[in-house]
Order: structure tokens, then sequence, then C-alpha cells
């Protein structure tokens, strides 16, 4: 008599799942790697990734782009609370929202979609009016009838639908009209410090006319000085486009003390008439224009044709 025996050998995978420790979230992407290079992992959707290859390993690198990376051993991480591996943000970008409540929080906590220009942005792009600034965002309309003109329109509500608000104070009241208007140009965005975007109803937290969302802006905030000494600061800046001959210049001046602070702010703008290409229809040329002169409409013969008069706009800020 002839016996068999048979055995079987299962292997059970160990399996940590990584998470945010500050909200929760279940991390995909994370990858790890052993001290020589030799085995590595990487967690899939669930956040979940298998280190059993690792049993020989000394340490384990955790690597995660925006993550702080660590290393741990391989026993460090099969003793872990239900095998689970909290990692910490190395880079936090969280955005204060001044418009969304009147108050600032951070950009996870509030319900409703915003979007945030932040002076490094304005900067670089450069806006010549404070329309083409929320143009920035990508995700405002603006309307233009002139070279220096600008109506925002939010989810197809414009004007009398909208809200403009000035370091929380409302710019437009309820005898705006319904059409498009250019008054958001009238605000310097040399002068704006940050500008958000609320989109949605916020009729509840500023009233009437904030049915289609809320342009909130946000000037420059005067500088303390953190010791005794006078804190001086300020900026200037000079420009000229070519597209429509416009020049602008802005300056200010910041002087700070301890307890108290001023900030003056001047700007000049001053866009050109918009000019047609030469090789355009006939019927866009405009021989003559209309000029008010001793109360009275008179046409006046333009001189060059293909110069859209009067589409020119000139304007001083000082704050």
């Amino acid at each position: 008599m002839c016996l068999f025996g048979l055995f079987h050998f299962t292997g059970f995978a160990q399996v940590i799942t990584f998470r945010d420790i500050s909200s929760n979230e279940l991390l995909s992407h994370v990858y790890l790697i052993s001290e020589n290079g030799d085995k590595h992992s990487i967690s899939n959707l669930q956040g979940q990734a298998d280190i059993s290859a690792f049993s020989e390993s000394e340490t384990i690198t955790i690597r995660r782009l925006g993550y702080r990376t660590e290393t741990l051993s391989y026993q460090a991480f099969i003793q872990l609370p239900e095998l689970t591996c909290k990692m910490h943000p190395s880079l936090m970008m969280d955005a204060a929202v001044i418009s969304a409540t009147r108050w600032a929080q951070s950009g996870k906590k509030t319900p409703s979609k915003i979007s945030i220009i932040d002076p490094q942005l304005q900067a670089l792009m450069n806006p010549q009016t404070a329309a083409d600034l929320l143009g920035i965002s990508g995700e405002v309309f603006i309307q233009k009838s002139q070279q220096g003109g600008g109506s925002p329109m939010i989810r197809g509500f414009a004007t009398n639908r909208l809200l403009y608000a000035v370091d929380g104070v409302r710019m437009n009241t309820a005898i705006f009209r319904a059409g498009n208007i250019q008054n958001v140009i009238s605000l310097d965005p040399f002068a704006m410090e940050q500008t958000e975007i609320l989109f949605g109803p916020a009729s509840v937290m500023y009233g009437s006319d904030a049915i289609g969302g809320v342009m909130s802006f946000q000037t420059l905030t005067p500088q303390l000085s953190i010791n005794d000494k006078t804190l001086v600061s300020g900026k200037a800046a000079a420009r000229f486009s070519s597209a429509n001959n416009e020049k602008t210049y802005h300056v200010d001046v910041n002087a700070g003390w301890k307890k108290w602070a001023l900030l003056s702010s001047l700007s000049y703008s001053n866009l050109g008439n918009l000019k047609m290409g030469s090789r355009g229809p006939g019927e866009y040329l405009k021989p003559f224009y209309v000029s008010r002169i001793d109360s009275i409409d008179r046409v006046i013969e333009n001189s060059d044709p293909e110069i859209q008069k009067p589409t020119g706009y000139e304007q001083i800020n000082v704050m």
C-alpha cells in the first residue's frame, strides 16, 4: 500500500493602501522602490500596492508627485494600522477665497465653482483693461464694442444679472440696463491684488443682481513695517501696444510704519482707434465720423477711412 501526500502552499500578497493624511482620499500612482532599485511597485486606482516582493529588502522608498518622499522598512509597513500608509503633501497650494462667503477660507471648503486670477498670472498676461483681466481666466466671455471696451458675460448672463464687487462693496446697481455695458473697464487692473470669479447664483450673500455670478476685485493692500524703519516700496510700468497704438503708464507707492500704512496708485491709458486691414471689403471703410461740436452733432470727413473713429479710449485711474 502506498500513501500519497499532496501538499499545497498558498502565498498571500501583502497589500498596502495609500491615503492622503488630510483628506483621506486614496492615492494612485504611488511608486515604491527598494534600496538597490531591483524591486519596485506602484499603487493602483484604489490606492493599493503589493509589497510582498520587498520582504528581503531593508528599506523601501515611497514617492509620489506633490507628496513628501519617505523611506520605511518592510516590517514597519506590515505593522501599519489597517495596513494603510498616510502620506504628507509636500506642496500646499490652497488659494484663499474672499468672494465666496465674504471672508477668507480655503478653496476646498467652498461648494461653489470659483476661478481665481492671482497676481503672478496677471503680471504674466499684462491685460490692457479690467475686462481683459477677467478674460485671463478663460471662463468669462468678454464682448467688446471698442478698443478699450469689455462687457463680461458668465453663462449667458451680463450687466444687471452679474455683480461687480470691489473690496466687498458692490459696484453696479439695479439701474444698469440689460444690454452689454463697459463699466468694468473703469477699474484699474494694475491696482488689483487678486481677482475672483464666483459662478452661479450668489444673491443670498450679495443681494440682487448676483443671479449669474459675482466678480470680486481686491485692491492692493498697504504693507506695514516689521521694524522701526519706514517701509517704502512701489513699482512702475510703461507699456506700448502696436495692435491698437496703446500707451499705458502706471506707478504705485507704499509707505508703511508699524501701525499705519499708506498706498497710492496712478495709471494712465490711451488706447488708439481700431484700424482695419487694407485688403478688407470696401463697405467696412469709414469715410466720415460724427463728432459733438458746440452741442451739435457734426459729420466730419475721416482722413484715413481705414481707421474706425471714434473707437479709441482714454482713462486715468487714481487710488
